[in-house]
């Protein structure tokens, strides 16, 4: 017998499937010209053989160090739900040069992190690491230092400030990202490990539609 939690994901997932207008597919002839760039909340698209409900569009916005300017740049995330095994992931996007894009495999602590030499690492090493450009290790694999930059994540109405601290192994397969969150009375940090991904794997099935549109339909329905 299914249990109710295995139940209540599978009628979640059913309910998303049967969102999907047929008369919003785009045709394969369009697929060739989308991106991911493309797809907005309430939009569908698929990533190997999977495929994915865009639940959220959000947007980490560059900031001055000082968190008072913006700058020119941008990464753009979506929080989607695969709708095969109803687990919810974050697909990342951002253009500089050209279209990059990455999927979050995991989310770690510092428990988990190392020093070269085997110590531990924690929120107090990160100014050194940085100034030092040094190497963390995760599950034995070193990961050098990117950069760090400071941010703000818009999600709806609200923006909250995050200081980010990006490491990237030699192969460059995979990234680990620390994000220290500083809005609350003690900072907040989440560690990320995510994995590049190539632009042409993902395929755009529904474009979704605007945030405002979004939020208007699940008014009416909740009306209803």
């Amino acid at each position: 017998m299914i249990n109710t939690a295995d139940k209540k994901s599978f009628d979640q997932r059913f309910l998303l499937i049967r969102t999907l207008d047929q008369k919003q597919l785009v045709s394969e002839e369009e697929q060739l010209e989308l991106t991911i760039m493309d797809v907005e909340e309430g939009g569908f698209f698929t990533c190997f053989d999977d495929t994915y409900y865009v639940k959220e569009k959000n947007q980490y916005q560059e900031m001055s160090e000082d968190f008072s300017t913006p700058r020119d740049y941008t990464v753009t995330e979506l929080t989607c739900m695969c709708l095969e095994t109803g687990h919810t992931g974050h697909f990342e996007w951002e253009y500089d040069d050209e279209l990059e894009v990455s999927i979050t495999l995991n989310q770690t602590n510092f428990k988990r992190l190392t020093d070269e030499e085997g110590q531990p690492v924690d929120e107090d090493d990160l100014d050194q690491i940085v100034a030092d450009e040094d190497t963390i290790v995760y599950a034995g694999e070193k990961f050098h230092y990117d950069d760090d930059w400071a941010a703000v994540y818009k999600r709806g109405d609200k923006d909250e400030p995050v200081y980010m601290y990006e490491f990237e192994n030699e192969s460059a397969t995979m990234s680990i990202t620390i994000e220290e969150w500083t809005g609350s009375k003690k900072d907040d940090y989440r560690i990320y490990i995510s994995k590049p991904i190539v632009p042409g794997e993902i395929t755009i099935m529904s474009k979704g539609a605007p945030r405002d549109e979004n939020k208007e339909e699940k008014e009416t329905q909740t009306d209803e």
